[in-house]
Order: structure tokens, then C-alpha cells, then sequence
């Protein structure tokens, strides 16, 4: 009972929620991307950029409602959850079978990538 509720609380009900640990790895590598101030009372650089990590959060939650966010994967993890695109290669057919060869997580390596169903991705 406790799954089903759960499962109908997340934006794409037939997939895994994503992990806190899958969550905080792509956080640190969006940081790792921005050139920002050093923050004041910050006892390393980390943290420095956890602070304005922070600081964006509240700008963004203070922010009108944006109707137009939607996810945009059609792939997940199924190790850590985290949602990604099923690239498909120039030389590989376009129809999405989930026998093909796994993919790998950019989180967690994990070999366990596969396709969303189609009816799952319009969210």
C-alpha cells in the first residue's frame, strides 16, 4: 500500500524514485560547473558553493509557478534511479528494445540503463 501511494506521488509513476545519493551527485557536478564568489564564513570551498547552491534554491522557489517544467528523459537507472536520454547510435536501430546492450550510468556506472516506456515520458 505504502509503494502504490508512493508510486503515484512521483512525476513518472513507473519508474523508481531517484536516490539522494544520484541527487547529490548531480548537484556536485552542476556546481563543479559555475564560477561563483567565494561565500563569507564558508569553511571550504565546498561548502563555499553548497551556500550558493542554497541561496539559488530560495531564488528559484520564490519564483511564479512554471507550468512548462516537464522531465526531460526517457531513459532511467535502474541502480540509482537517476533519469537520463537513451542515445541512440547512428548505427543502431531506432526502435527501443529493452534486450539491447545496456547502457552505462553517468551517476552510479551502472550497467542497468534502460528505456522508459513511451507512455511514461509525457509528463
Amino acid at each position: 500500500a505504502i509503494s502504490s501511494l508512493r508510486a503515484r506521488r512521483l512525476t513518472l509513476p513507473g519508474c523508481e524514485p531517484t536516490s539522494d545519493q544520484a541527487k547529490e551527485f548531480s548537484l556536485i557536478t552542476a556546481m563543479r560547473s559555475w564560477n561563483t564568489s567565494a561565500q563569507p564564513l564558508a569553511c571550504c570551498r565546498f561548502h563555499s558553493y553548497v551556500k550558493d547552491l542554497r541561496a539559488s534554491a530560495k531564488r528559484l522557489d520564490m519564483r511564479k509557478c512554471l507550468q512548462t517544467f516537464r522531465v526531460i528523459a526517457d531513459a532511467q537507472c535502474r541502480t540509482c534511479g537517476m533519469l537520463c536520454e537513451w542515445d541512440v547510435d547512428e548505427d543502431e536501430d531506432e526502435d527501443r528494445d529493452d534486450e539491447q546492450e545496456p547502457r552505462y550510468c553517468a551517476c552510479c556506472s551502472g550497467r542497468y540503463i534502460r528505456p522508459i516506456p513511451r507512455g511514461k515520458v509525457s509528463l
